[in-house]
Formats: structure tokens, C-alpha cells, sequence
């Protein structure tokens, strides 16, 4: 890329093209928020310039919507959480306000909903408050409206929408020492959130897999994260909680690097120095032969009109932001059983 950047959206148009957006692109990823946008073009493999946000933010949000255009919502900005949110118009080539939430949040969910709307819920405020407090924005007014609120403050988890609708949040942290075990389920017809059953490893910074009316949590860590990164994984399902196939690599920051495939396997790329695959099955992950850099957070990873993923990004261990990008062929990718 131009710049290095971590922890950015990165949204497919229709037309095929990538948009990148904000992100952080300086050592460290507290300073230098970026306030720019690339489009990646598969065509060429080339990034070009996209325009200026309305404003730099970093860890925000990301949803296309049905007309092409592109909201960015929330995230950290110089300023601190901010409620803002903004639209790309591929049209116009071109950013524009869009409307505000109810609260300015970062490390938060947003889940589209079958109606059209947007589900929000949790993330923190200013003084790392973490917020139970969830709403729902109207893509079409830019006007949000309250929701019941969760059982409990989380901040790091995931959401993810079922079959029929509803969206499963699991673990996240309540605190800068609590990981949390629990789950609930949004009711979109009632607005309202309800108990959903208890992982067997409390979880945050990890990723989440649909497969019909179950959910694949894979990952993530406790507190303190220096101990370790999660390998395994956990099946939630109406009828309870199961032991889920093992990563062959700990792996946690990697929420935007998980990718569900055409032929349903899905590809893991962040957050490890070699991309995995799930078989279409959901029974084992396959390391992939090729090498990434290093066990890059906040990566994104987006999937191409061709079948390829095109990865973007992070930051290393030592929190280096990288500006590499790799295309990976997913399609024709070969396991390897030997990752190091």
C-alpha cells in the first residue's frame, strides 16, 4: 500500500473494487490516525487514492449497504470515541455525513439485520467505560433508535446473525481485568436481548463463524493476553455448548480476517504467520503452504469476485504497522501440515 495502516475497514463495492478506510498507520497505533481511503483494484493489484473521510477514525465499523455506498460508523478518533457516522458514495468517489448514534462508542458490534437495519451494541465511551447499552440505526434516515439494553457491559466480543434472524453476542472483556463466559441472544422483533448459555473459555478479540443455526467462536485470549492466544474453538448451537475443531496456530485480534468462502470453507488469515482453512464441513482447520510476515493484528481480509482474498495490513507483535498486502488463492490453495 501507499501507507502502512491496521486496524481499518475494508469493504468489497459492487463493482469489485476494495475500499479501505482509516485505520491507524504509525508504530504503536495510539498516534497518527489515518483520515484517508485507498481502493484496491483486482484488475491491476493496484491501490489508488480514495478521498478524505469526513473524519480520521480508527477501529470503526463498516457496512454496505443495498445502494453501493458504504457506512462507517463509530471508532476512536483524536478526540476520543466518537458517535459520528459516515457514508461512501462509490458514485461520487466521495465521503459524506450521514447521522450520529445515540453514544460514541469504539470496540463495539454492528450486525446487519434482516430488516435493514443496523444492530449496535456494546463497545466503551470515554474513561474505557464499556457499554450494555445497544440501538438500532436506520441506514435510510441515519437516525438511530434505543434498544434494550444487555445483561452485561461488553466490549471485544462478537455478533453474529442466525438463520432466522437473530444475532448471537458471545464473551468480550467487562473490564481491563474481566473476560467474560457469557452469551445472549437480540431478538429483533422484541428489541431485546436474553441469556444464550456459557462458553467453557471466557473470550475476547476473537472471531466467530455462521453455520446455519450454529456459531463457531474460534480464539481470542484472556487477561493477561501475554499468557497466550486461544487455539481453540467452541460450537454454540440452540441445544448447548461443544467442543469445535483446534487452530494450528493461537491466534487473537483477527475479527475482519475471517472470510466465509463460496464453497463453504472459510479462510483464517490474521493474526498468524501462516492463513488457515476450515473445511466446508466445520470438522478441521488445514494450515495453507506461503508465509505471511508475521502474526498480524487487525489485518483485514476481504473476499474478491475471482475467489482470492485479498489480506491488508496490521500490526506485528511489536506493534509495527505494516503496509503489505498478499493475495491468497484460496481456491487452489494447498494444505501444508507443518506451519512454523
Amino acid at each position: 500500500m501507499p501507507s502502512p495502516r491496521a486496524a481499518h475497514s475494508a469493504t468489497r463495492l459492487a463493482d469489485g473494487r476494495v475500499l479501505l478506510a482509516g485505520g491507524c498507520k504509525a508504530d504503536g497505533c495510539e498516534e497518527g490516525i489515518a483520515g484517508d481511503a485507498l481502493l484496491f483494484d483486482p484488475a491491476s493489484s493496484r491501490f489508488l487514492p480514495a478521498g478524505d473521510l469526513v473524519q480520521a477514525r480508527v477501529g470503526h465499523r463498516a457496512v454496505a449497504l443495498a445502494d453501493g455506498s458504504v457506512l462507517l460508523l463509530g471508532g476512536w478518533t483524536e478526540d476520543g470515541p466518537t458517535a459520528l457516522v459516515e457514508r461512501y458514495l462509490p458514485t461520487t468517489g466521495r465521503f459524506e455525513p450521514h447521522g450520529r448514534m445515540l453514544e460514541a462508542r469504539d470496540g463495539f458490534s454492528t450486525t446487519a439485520l434482516a430488516d435493514g437495519g443496523i444492530l449496535i451494541a456494546g463497545g466503551y465511551t470515554d474513561g474505557m467505560r464499556r457499554l450494555a447499552s445497544a440501538e438500532r440505526y436506520d441506514s435510510a434516515t441515519g437516525r438511530s433508535t434505543p434498544l434494550g439494553a444487555m445483561a452485561t457491559p461488553r466490549m471485544s466480543h462478537t455478533a453474529t446473525r442466525l438463520a432466522d434472524g437473530r444475532v448471537l453476542v458471545a464473551g468480550g472483556s467487562r473490564s481491563a481485568r474481566e473476560v467474560l463466559d457469557t452469551l445472549e441472544l437480540f431478538d429483533p422483533e422484541s428489541g431485546t436481548f436474553a441469556p444464550a448459555g456459557t462458553l467453557a473459555t471466557a473470550r475476547h478479540k476473537h472471531a466467530a463463524l455462521a453455520h446455519g443455526d450454529r456459531v463457531l467462536l474460534i480464539g481470542g485470549a484472556a487477561i493477561p493476553e501475554e499468557n497466550g492466544h486461544f487455539r481453540d474453538s467452541e460450537w454454540w448451537s440452540p441445544q448447548g455448548i461443544v467442543p469445535g475443531p483446534p487452530m494450528a496456530l493461537g491466534r487473537y485480534k483477527f475479527l475482519d480476517s475471517v472470510v466465509a468462502l463460496p464453497d463453504g470453507r472459510s479462510l483464517v488469515a490474521g493474526g498468524g504467520i501462516h492463513a488457515e482453512l476450515l473445511d466446508a464441513g466445520a470438522t478441521a482447520f488445514h494450515p495453507l503452504a506461503g508465509r505471511i510476515e508475521a502474526a498480524l493484528a487487525f489485518a483485514s481480509a476481504t473476499l474478491l469476485d475471482d475467489g482470492r482474498v485479498l489480506v491488508v495490513g496490521g500490526y506485528d507483535p511489536g506493534i509495527r504497522v505494516s503496509r503489505q498486502a498478499w493475495l491468497v488463492s484460496a481456491t487452489h490453495a494447498s494444505p501444508t501440515n507443518t506451519p512454523d
